[in-house]
């Protein structure tokens, strides 16, 4: 059995901000990073400033890991060490510690670095495979986090972020669960894919059947079927193909018709750093492409000359897409 563990003391007292705004804040960011922005961008900018306190909010906390993250780049100058007092000594010591911990947040915010004290988790661009204590076992894509909860009565895992696909064993006595912020898959037997993505998820089965339960709808799934499920809506159940959602098991992306901002997010999955997108509508963009998940350097470029579009890097860690 493992014991349930004490809660985490929060590495960031800030309250979160809705998914759509820190998007909308990145958008805006990236924007104004790729170059000068016209009079009517800029109006628009502070329209959408004052329109909501979050949303300056949320443009804060950008400007400040952007800022924390140059300063934890650069190389300081050699400086003559000053006379200090006692009490500017204590006064820089605490500042040293508080930027210390603003640029170690913004620094694994940009590796893409979350759920550090997981039971289990992969780096971005690790896979494994890791056995559960009921026989069942669970393929981790990169960038994932879980916590596990088993004993004689129960068998449940917290999908805490990023992507796994589950092979689970039979269990008369037990079904197996799986908990996510959007919903709750329970199965007896079988196997599925499930990937967490902001506030929704989405569930493939690639064999027997799964159940999807949220606060308003139960749904059911055969082999071959999909469906993408947040807390408050269900969306239609289709058909998929596996070999493409699964793709990543075998060391490939492969997207059909997908829109770039959606590719975006899965790539951050499987090489360090954060990609912006300067445009709106580029972020809408469809995009046809299979990349190697053995070569994540090349990845952008590929991008790149699938979309015709340009990849501006101003540090190891952040990239802009802009259009051509």
């Amino acid at each position: 059995m493992i014991a349930p563990r004490p809660p985490d003391a929060p590495m960031n007292t800030q309250p979160s901000l809705p998914e759509e705004i820190t998007h909308q804040a990145s958008h805006w960011f990236a924007l104004l990073q790729a170059g000068s922005p016209t009079a009517d961008e800029r109006e628009a900018l502070a329209q959408w400033l004052s329109a909501d306190p979050r949303h300056a909010q949320a443009f804060a906390r950008l400007e400040q890991l952007w800022a924390a993250s140059s300063l934890a780049l650069q190389q300081p100058a050699p400086a003559a060490a000053p006379t200090l007092s006692r009490r500017r000594f204590v006064g820089l010591s605490v500042a040293a510690c508080a930027a210390t911990v603003v640029v170690g947040a913004s620094t694994l915010w940009l590796k893409g670095v979350g759920a550090p004290f997981a039971d289990v988790r992969t780096a971005v661009g690790e896979r494994r495979v890791v056995p559960l204590p009921d026989g069942s076992t669970v393929e981790l894509a990169g960038n994932t986090a879980l916590n596990l909860d088993f004993s004689a009565t129960r068998r449940a895992v917290k999908l805490l972020q990023g992507e796994a696909f589950f092979t689970v064993v039979a269990d008369p006595a037990r079904d197996f669960q799986v908990t996510t912020d959007a919903g709750r898959i329970v199965a007896r037997d079988g196997e599925f894919c499930l990937s967490c993505e902001g506030a929704s998820a989405l569930l493939a089965v690639s064999r027997k059947t799964a159940r999807v339960l949220t606060v308003a709808q139960q749904t059911d799934l055969e082999e071959g079927l999909a469906v993408r499920f947040s807390a408050s809506e269900t969306g239609a159940i289709q058909h998929v193909d596996l070999g493409q959602v699964m793709a990543w098991r075998d060391g490939r992306l492969v997207f059909f018709d997908t829109p770039l901002a959606a590719v975006v997010n899965e790539l951050e999955r499987w090489r360090e750093g954060k990609i912006f997108i300067a445009d709106r509508q580029l972020a809408e963009r469809r995009v046809s492409l299979i990349l190697n998940l053995n070569r994540p350097e090349q990845m952008l470029d590929a991008l790149a000359k699938a979309l015709a579009v340009r990849t501006r890097r101003y540090t190891d860690l952040i990239t802009v897409i802009h259009s051509v």
